[in-house]
């Protein structure tokens, strides 16, 4: 009871003098109370509606040195203790702190501004935390422009002020908030520029890479130079990057030039039709000794190679031929996996264009990805299928060469059946496919047949994706013309005339086109009399009559009617 009734007495005691009339007394009083909310005890002691009242209030005066005592106090207040944010809370107390810091940077000529700022940054700092229902709310109040103004100030300087503004930031940047402007990317690379605390540094580059998720703030950093800098920075400090603490600064610095580039605006702007300052040094990046500098340059090459006129120009240049050596130097299980992965991502995109595929072939990439085969990594596998696939596209030559090795389709057609990876499973299909739509070889027929990879074609029947179901139908009426005798059991097992039939069950995929290779598929197989007597016991004759599509294409419909003749 004595203790209650001292604590009582205490309140009334500050709060009559925090209503004297000496600004001094006031500012004392206001001191001792931030002195006591230090402690978690004391905080809970503070914690009253009549004094976190009467402080707010003093927020209102014009004395700086009331102001710095009153932030600090209700700074103090403020952490870690929930009923104390919620009293200020109800009191509006945003606005008020807002004001103090804007007060902190249009007062002239007070030597204490400095800490004025740092405390009522630091208030507003420990009000905010854990209160995401403010977040809104702080960007109508426009607190950006206000950050903006301290950090104009503090920024360079490494102060606590910039510190507590950085952290606000972070804050709303957690909360995915987009709050980036033309104003604040100057100020943060200025910051960067300066480096004037690693501390500092990472915040910064924390900010910039949360924004860039953003389209637009990817096309406005790359306009404000942040790339061409953070390269400098990049060449300049990553040799002495050595402990795990500066490496992982390094690496979000890597990573926000990479998440720059993977805007297409951004990309276009910083590859300026292979002139720009970013993508030169990244190319030259290729052959950095830094493993980390060595493969942001790599993923860059992958984004900048997002179109064909950025391919073509780009293996024009060779930039094919230092990917290639990169990749024939690291081709194994014990190499880093994100690095092939990368490499392997930036091939694919440089060989889709017709006229690349000649010359990245004829410069050895079937060899180096065939020293691949052995790769256990499914996300590097992906892409390996993925780049073999799409550079044999009408290049029969290298579809040959590439079908004729015995141990790499046995390989693929393994890889058809790993259930872990759809990705490595559907590509594995692919591939199986596109070998025999561009080689259309009976050697390389029959060694697809002889290792199991009928089945896996016959499956492919059931993809809703059209493009894969086109390339099976494609791919089997091929094997069915050149092999049929050698394929024939295997169709069978594989229940042919019930997936065919399955086709029909989802009518967006019966185009035309789909429709005439499912008819052409189906007059090669009853050149069988095993597989023509397997579709009579089927609906599929019944279900193509009913198809309208076949009724109103004339060369479908008397397609049909030649099928009918031999199979009814």
């Amino acid at each position: 009871m004595m203790e209650e009734n001292t604590e009582c007495i205490i309140d009334d005691v500050f709060l009559t003098l925090l209503h004297h009339e000496s600004k001094e007394i006031i500012a004392k009083t206001a001191k001792a109370i931030a002195e006591i909310a230090k402690s978690e005890k004391g905080r809970e002691k503070c914690t009253s509606t009549d004094l976190i009242n009467a402080l707010l209030d003093l927020l209102n005066e014009e004395c700086i040195d009331i102001l710095i005592q009153t932030s600090r106090a209700l700074g103090n207040i403020c952490y870690e203790n929930e009923n104390g944010k919620k009293f200020i809370e109800n009191r509006n107390g945003l606005i008020l702190i807002l004001t103090v810091l804007k007060k902190s940077v249009t007062l002239k000529n007070e030597e204490s501004l400095s800490f004025l700022r740092n405390v009522a940054a630091g208030l507003l700092l420990n009000f905010l935390i854990d209160q995401p229902s403010l977040h809104t709310k702080e960007l109508q109040e426009k607190i950006v422009p206000i950050i903006c103004n301290i950090l104009e100030i503090d920024g360079t300087s490494g102060g606590e002020a910039a510190m507590h503004s950085l952290l606000i930031l972070e804050l709303l940047n957690d909360a995915n908030k987009i709050f980036l402007d033309e104003r604040l990317t100057t100020i943060l690379v200025n910051m960067l520029s300066t480096d004037t605390s690693s501390e500092l540094s990472e915040i910064c580059l924390e900010l910039l890479h949360g924004q860039a998720e953003d389209e637009n703030t990817k096309l406005l950093l790359a306009k404000a130079g942040v790339c061409e800098l953070l390269l400098n920075l990049l060449e300049k400090h990553s040799p002495y990057c050595t402990d795990e603490e500066t490496r992982s600064v390094l690496k979000i610095a890597c990573n926000l030039i990479v998440l720059i580039l993977t805007g297409d605006n951004s990309m276009n702007s910083l590859y300026d039709k292979s002139n720009g300052i970013t993508y030169k040094k990244l190319v030259k990046w290729l052959e950095n000794k830094d493993k980390d500098l060595q493969i942001t340059a790599v993923l860059a090459m992958g984004n900048f190679a997002r179109s064909d006129t950025h391919c073509k120009l780009m293996v024009t240049q060779g930039v094919h031929r230092n990917l290639l050596k990169l990749l024939q130097r690291n081709n194994t299980n014990v190499d880093d996996i994100r690095f092939q992965h990368a490499l392997l991502s930036a091939l694919r995109n440089l060989v889709i264009p017709m006229d690349n595929k000649p010359i990245i072939l004829t410069d050895g990439l079937i060899n180096i990805l065939y020293s691949m085969l052995n790769i256990s990594s499914y996300p590097v596998v992906f892409k390996l299928l993925g780049t073999l696939r799409i550079v044999i596209d009408g290049q029969s030559e290298a579809a040959i060469e590439l079908g004729k090795k015995n141990d790499l389709i046995k390989k693929v057609v393994n890889w058809c059946e790993v259930e872990e990876h759809p990705g490595v499973q559907g590509e594995a299909n692919r591939l199986i496919a596109w070998l025999i739509n561009n080689s259309r070889n009976k050697d390389i027929a029959h060694l697809i047949i002889e290792h199991g990879a009928v089945k896996h074609l016959v499956k492919m029947l059931t993809t809703p994706h059209v493009l894969m179901l086109n390339e099976a139908l494609i791919s089997l009426m091929i094997l069915t013309t050149i092999s049929l005798t050698e394929c024939e059991n295997l169709l069978l097992e594989a229940d042919i005339g019930e997936k065919l039939c399955n086709l029909f069950n989802d009518k967006s995929n019966l185009e035309i086109p789909i429709l005439h290779n499912v008819l052409c598929l189906i007059d090669n197989i009853i050149n069988s009399e095993a597989l023509k007597e397997h579709l009579r016991k089927t609906d599929l004759i019944i279900l193509c009559q009913e198809t309208n599509l076949i009724k109103k294409e004339e060369k479908l419909n008397k397609k049909l009617e030649k099928i009918c003749k031999i199979i009814i």
